[in-house]
């Protein structure tokens, strides 16, 4: 794994022939291997075609059907607007009931934009990434302790100390719940690692009783070309397939929650509020 995706999928939209609105792309956020069955959580972006413009907002209402891949709808669901980077782009995220493993479309009806999609997926019954339900890895992640100029195992610009005091193995092993953040702010591809870990170093202190660890992703930080940059174990230990990802696991060591690429303050605050003590 080189270097690992945010958005995975771009696909033309699908507008009604001779209408003025704007009949966006529809990119398909979730990295491939990130859907599972049951209830998932499912990031959808839409793009303006002509511009390039990001058409999500937060005043523009959007849901999202669910469709077989012959195209026969599922079932319809509500979309949260989240920002991706605040106040410049974002996209649409919606909990849709997976009922197996399968191809699925989904296409993006908004406010004032023709509809968008359908865009494919595939959900995987047995997902190499870990689930909420599943126990944490135990992955041995590095720590201030053994590199105290954190810049070797951080490309945060800005990074909390607090939270590379402990490896993710002690982390999810204390009988203490933690937030574990899997994220590269120096080399991420969809821009959106910095802001994720930012947010969330923002809530670390609301929460003293709670472990808070910060992974980076590579490495070989101090490498003169991006060409040589290594993942890090944990990546394929927790199975991600993209990054940046942010996983709440409780005092018995059990993922309860997991977030993809970009969470709101409430998700993140609700998945920790349900582990703290």
């Amino acid at each position: 794994m080189r270097r690992l995706v945010f958005l995975l999928a771009l696909v033309l939209a699908l507008g009604a022939c001779g209408s003025d609105e704007v009949a966006p792309f529809a990119v398909m956020a979730s990295a491939n291997g990130s859907v599972g069955v049951g209830t998932q959580r499912v990031m959808i972006a839409l793009v303006d075609p002509e511009t390039d413009e990001f058409l999500a907002s937060p005043d523009r209402e959007a849901t999202l059907t669910l469709r077989n891949e012959d195209g026969s709808p599922l079932g319809t669901y509500p979309m949260e607007f989240l920002w991706t980077v605040e106040d410049v782009r974002g996209l649409y995220v919606a909990w849709p009931e997976i009922p197996e493993a399968a191809t699925y479309q989904a296409t993006v009806d908004a406010e004032g934009l023709a509809t968008a999609g359908p865009v494919g997926f595939v959900a995987f019954e047995d997902s190499p990434l870990i689930q909420p339900g599943e126990m944490a890895p135990a992955s041995v992640t590095r720590t201030e302790a053994e590199f105290p100029d954190l810049s070797i195992i951080s490309s945060d610009p800005d990074p909390d100390p607090a939270m590379y005091e402990l490896s993710v193995s002690e982390a999810v092993s204390n009988g203490t719940a933690s937030v574990i953040v899997f994220a590269t702010p120096g080399f991420c591809v969809s821009t959106t690692c910095g802001p994720l870990l930012d947010q969330v170093k923002a809530l670390r202190t609301d929460y003293p009783e709670i472990d808070f660890v910060h992974v980076e992703i590579y490495e070989d930080l101090q490498v003169e070309s991006t060409d040589d940059l290594t993942v890090v174990p944990a990546v394929s230990e927790w199975g991600l397939p993209s990054e940046p990802w942010v996983f709440v696991v409780d005092a018995s060591g059990e993922v309860t929650a997991a977030f993809e690429g970009a969470a709101s303050d409430a998700e993140l605050t609700g998945a920790i509020d349900a582990v703290a003590s």
